[in-house]
């Protein structure tokens, strides 16, 4: 009877530890190479998103987007930041881990096309007395890498 209870616990134990592992060193996909959800450019993902934040988010978040832009600003870290100049809203795109030599890649000033999938995004409430009004809505892409064009 011991002996049954025994080979039962380590039986459990050993199918909880192949999962454990499949779990810990699951990959996730690279959503760079996989066709998009939503093509838009920049300027029209942050338009959208300025004129309507609930349909926006219904179109656009958790799904995979291809975005066509003007870069900002590129961070070594793997953020490229997308919008118009004098404009103070912005696309932020976190580069895969797999894809963070392509931000010496994009040059800023220049027109780059990325994807990823949209995340989330924060829009100031535009009450001329808050402060951050003027900080304008910001989108974040995440998973993300360069689009190349086939």
């Amino acid at each position: 009877m011991k002996r049954k209870i025994i080979v039962g616990v380590l039986l459990v134990i050993v199918v909880a530890a192949i999962i454990g592992y499949r779990m810990y060193s699951k990959q996730t996909p690279d959503v760079v190479q996989d066709d998009p959800d939503v093509t838009v450019t920049a300027k029209d993902l942050i338009a959208a998103f300025e004129k309507d934040t609930a349909a926006a988010g219904k179109m656009y978040l958790d799904k995979i987007i291809e975005v066509t832009g003007m870069v900002k600003s590129v961070d070594t870290s793997g953020a490229v930041v997308m919008g118009e100049e004098g404009t103070p809203s912005e696309v932020v795109i976190g580069l895969d881990r797999r894809h963070i030599e392509d931000a010496g890649k994009i040059k800023v000033g220049t027109v780059a096309i990325l994807q990823g999938i949209c995340s989330g995004y924060n829009k100031s409430s535009g009450d001329h007395d808050d402060m951050l009004a003027s900080l304008g809505a910001t989108i974040q892409l995440r998973s993300a890498g360069i689009k190349n064009k086939k």
